[in-house]
């Protein structure tokens, strides 16, 4: 705002002068320095002043990423593992979303049996596990795009039961990490889950 009313002032003294000969009376030069101020020498807001970017915004794909997450049953205090498995994977580059659970009934352990190109522990967010979620986020590396057999699983996710006679639902939510796919044509997916549920007997 200093800069731009350094710009403004001389450009009002210049305009003021202007008026003041045009009138030749010294007492119309009061009157006008006591008049308010017009609209030429309003300064406008900065905010409003300046341009605001547009956000881009990526066009949508009709297709649509289904991930579904197995049921399970396991005693308290035994280790269950539980896949989740695609369909609608079509030439993908990247996702990324959140799993969760309950974290008073199940104890994160681990992950394996990763079925994607380039992806490994290093795509898990596993910080935060203890707060039941995990956020994921894979790239292909090669940029070609991967497709995946319907029902095949991406990876599988492992828990240690933790009290009896109680069950988690294990599901994709896009807190803290927001739900983003994008295929081979740089579009967005839709992405649709259903989550699977972890009883502990």
């Amino acid at each position: 705002m200093t800069i731009r009313l350094f710009f403004l002032l001389p450009v009002f003294f210049m305009l003021w002068s202007c008026q003041s000969d045009a009138s030749g009376s010294t007492a119309d030069q009061q009157s006008e320095t006591n008049q308010p101020a017009t609209s030429a020498t309003v300064v406008p807001d900065e905010k409003e002043a300046r341009p605001q970017p547009s956000l881009y915004q990526p066009p949508q794909s009709t297709e649509v990423l289904f991930l579904s997450i197995d049921d399970q049953t396991v005693a308290a205090g035994e280790t269950v593992c539980t896949p989740v498995r695609a369909k609608g994977f079509n030439s993908l580059l990247s996702m990324q979303y959140t799993v969760a659970w309950n974290p008073n009934v199940l104890t994160f352990k681990g992950l394996k049996d990763f079925g994607l190109p380039y992806l490994t522990i290093q795509n898990f967010g596993t910080t935060r596990v203890q707060e039941g979620v995990m956020p994921v986020a894979w790239i292909d590396n090669a940029l070609k795009g991967v497709t995946v057999s319907t029902g095949n699983p991406l990876y599988t996710v492992c828990f240690e039961a933790k009290a009896s006679g109680q069950s988690s639902p294990v599901q994709i939510i896009d807190q803290p990490t927001a739900i983003e796919v994008v295929n081979l044509g740089e579009k967005l997916v839709g992405l649709d889950s259903e989550p699977g549920t972890i009883t502990v007997q």
